[in-house]
């Protein structure tokens, strides 16, 4: 910090070419007597200052270039001359107008006072010739003792003021710079936060005690689509979904603790909704009052989504255990009604008994079938790919329609009797068609009608170009056109995804159109969908083809009963009911049968029978011993065993189990009586071969 002059610099310098001046001025304002009453008394007049026994200190020259280099050398010295009494005429050298305009380019500040007769010197002149604006004073000669003194205390006090009020001006010049300098470090480093603010993945903003957003990064812009400029002075609570109170809660908990944490349901500004993690801090100004709310929201949207998609993975998965079982179990209920049902037509010749048989028979079948649309749904079945008639599928498909749908939905049909083959699972694409019914059927709350039709098409090279996924070729067009409430682009765009659903919680897994065109696709098919809000929707599923017709009905040509000869038969399995009429079917068809009701007991009677048991038959789901340690423990004692696996759960998990066992042959519960027969006849009919245990 500079130090501030507080004495009077009271150096002075007389410029005269006449000596006897010089004398003069040293008289007066140097005398001899450093304690002279009257130069302190007229300081004190003039000043109000106490008397001071220090007198001006003062130096001569004869000419204006030896008083420059006076001026010079004090200077250098670090003593300038508080002020100067400088003569107007000192031939030869410069006159005082000229010797002062040297001294001001060294010295600007220095007081002059130029000493003059009346005609002398013009102050017209001088003021046009070197501008002295204050610094300078015209003495008349002769002058009066008591002004030169006045003169002399006034500009050496005058000098000192400027001095200081100079010192105080760098100063102040040197604490703005150095403020200056702090500001700009503290600019520069609130940039550098606010960058690294920017660069940040979560949405920073600043909010008032009235909620409205003050600071907004980049990354806000991002996940909300405001910018900046748009987002400040907005309330928080537009950003927040209002149908719920957590934006309230969060208010209320960080006033209160000074932070909160927690998930918050959100839009952005193009109504998506979004899922959020906040951290929230309040902050305080000095004295300790709250200021302002720091908000930190994190994204999770995606998160979310994934999280939801594997709890609804996990509940599938919880389906299908739970769909297998019950499989097994319904399996096992069908097989003897199935297999009953055929020994009470072997004896039954009353035309309306056969009849009531007939239907119990169909029931059965049909339960059977939605038994392994269940597996097929929730666990998947090896894709069989055979000859469909696309139009019996459809048929099935509007007799289930109309008979399970509300009856404010009505179910049409035009399916012509010349459409071509498709080769595909009938299962499977029984399946799909009847998710874009359920499909059509939920987009209708209130009631419509559902259309189905199909026809042949032959898509030439040029349409197979512009469709994604599509080849030319044959194909059969399936057309299913509701009246329901329809759907705007952006929901057709994801109708597919899987999980995406526009039904409330709880009422739709999302899973069923997505699941739909993973068939086609698996059948190298492709969908349109066309639709529009409030004018219903029409999917069109393009299934390749084999150009010939299918037959208008099924087959129903009855298939010839093989009888046995004797055989025995070990049967083994845990349902009485199941032994109970398979065995007795077994019996009426020429077989013995050795029954057990586990693979202990299995064991047991091979052991006893071995040489006369021709084949076995056995469950692969048993208590105590199940099927495969079965056939291990059989295969031990005879390795030429015939064995044939009987399942009611996934029939493609089940022939993997038989065939690491060692099995070639497997029937699916529930099994008829000619399936049964037929694979006796097939496996006792074939040579005995040596399997691996």
């Amino acid at each position: 910090m500079t130090t501030i002059p507080t004495t009077t610099n009271r150096r002075i310098l007389v410029i005269d070419d006449n000596r006897s001046i010089h004398d003069d001025f040293r008289k007066i304002l140097a005398p001899a007597d450093a304690a002279d009453d009257d130069f302190d008394a007229a300081e004190a007049a003039l000043f109000g200052t106490a008397k001071q026994s220090q007198t001006f200190t003062i130096d001569t020259a004869s000419q204006g270039e030896e008083g420059l280099h006076m001026v010079q050398r004090a200077m250098a010295e670090g003593r300038p001359y508080a002020m100067a009494f400088v003569d107007v005429r000192m031939p030869p050298g410069w006159d005082g107008i000229e010797t002062t305009r040297q001294i001001w380019q060294v010295c600007p500040d220095m007081q002059i006072v130029i000493c003059t007769a009346y005609a002398d010197c013009c102050w017209s002149d001088v003021q046009e010739q070197i501008k002295p604006r204050d610094r300078m004073l015209i003495l008349k000669k002769p002058f009066d003792i008591i002004e030169v003194l006045q003169l002399a205390i006034s500009l050496t006090e005058k000098s000192r003021l400027l001095l200081e009020s100079k010192m105080h001006m760098q100063e102040l010049e040197q604490r703005v710079k150095q403020r200056t300098q702090e500001l700009e470090v503290a600019r520069q480093a609130a940039f550098e936060k606010a960058s690294l603010l920017d660069l940040s993945r979560d949405a920073i903003m600043v909010c008032g005690l009235d909620h409205r957003i003050t600071y907004w990064n980049k990354s806000a812009e991002r996940l909300y689509g405001w910018t900046a400029a748009e987002a400040i002075g907005r309330l928080m609570a537009d950003l927040s979904d209002r149908s719920t109170d957590t934006f309230q809660l969060a208010c209320s908990a960080v006033i209160e603790s000074g932070e909160w944490d927690g998930e918050l349901q959100q839009i952005g500004h193009d109504g998506r909704r979004l899922v959020v993690e906040g951290r929230w801090t309040l902050l305080l100004e000095a004295d300790g009052r709250p200021r302002s709310i720091l908000v930190i929201n994190t994204d999770i949207t995606e998160r979310k989504k994934v999280e939801e998609q594997l709890l609804r993975a996990q509940r599938m998965e919880s389906l299908g255990t739970l769909a297998g079982g019950i499989a097994h179990d319904l399996n096992n209920a069908l097989t003897p009604i199935m297999m009953s049902i055929e020994l009470l037509k072997l004896h039954e010749q009353d035309a309306v008994r056969m009849g009531v048989l007939a239907t119990i028979e169909n029931s059965a079948r049909r339960g059977a079938d939605m038994v392994r649309q269940v597996l097929s749904f929730s666990r998947g079945v090896e894709g069989q790919r055979v000859e469909v008639q696309a139009g019996h599928l459809l048929k099935g498909i509007e007799k289930i329609a109309s008979e399970t749908f509300v009856k404010n939905i009505r179910v049409n049909s035009d399916i012509p009797t010349d459409l071509w083959i498709v080769l595909g699972d009938p299962t499977q694409i029984h399946q799909m068609l009847l998710n874009l019914c359920v499909n059509a059927r939920d987009a209708m709350p209130n009631g419509g009608s559902i259309n189905l039709s199909a026809s042949n098409h032959l898509l030439d090279a040029q349409c197979a170009a512009m469709i994604t996924g599509a080849k030319a070729g044959p194909y059969i067009v399936i057309e299913l056109e509701d009246t329901g409430t329809g759907m705007p682009p952006e929901v057709i765009d994801r109708i597919f995804e899987p999980f995406f659903t526009t039904k409330e919680l709880g009422k739709g897994t999302g899973l069923g159109l997505s699941s739909a065109l993973a068939i086609i696709k698996s059948h190298q098919g492709f969908i349109r969908v066309s639709s529009e809000p409030d004018k219903g929707s029409k999917f069109q599923v393009y299934l390749p083809a084999q150009m010939q017709e299918g037959s208008s009905t099924p087959s129903q040509v009855p298939a010839a009963m093989t009888r046995g000869k004797g055989e025995m038969v070990l049967l083994i399995d845990d349902e009485d009911a199941v032994r109970q009429i398979t065995g007795q079917t077994l019996e009426s068809f020429g077989y013995q049968v050795l029954p057990a009701s586990d693979g202990v007991e299995a064991s047991t009677l091979y052991a006893a029978h071995k040489e006369n048991i021709s084949v076995v038959l056995t469950d692969m789901m048993m208590p105590v011993m199940d099927g495969p340690a079965t056939i291990q423990v059989l295969m031990r004692m005879n390795p030429d065993v015939r064995i044939i696996a009987a399942s009611g759960l996934s029939v493609k998990d089940m022939v993997a189990k038989a065939t690491s066992a060692g099995v070639k042959h497997f029937i699916p519960k529930p099994y008829t009586a000619e399936t049964l027969l037929s694979m006796l006849h097939t496996v006792l009919a074939a040579q005995p071969v040596a399997l691996s245990a």
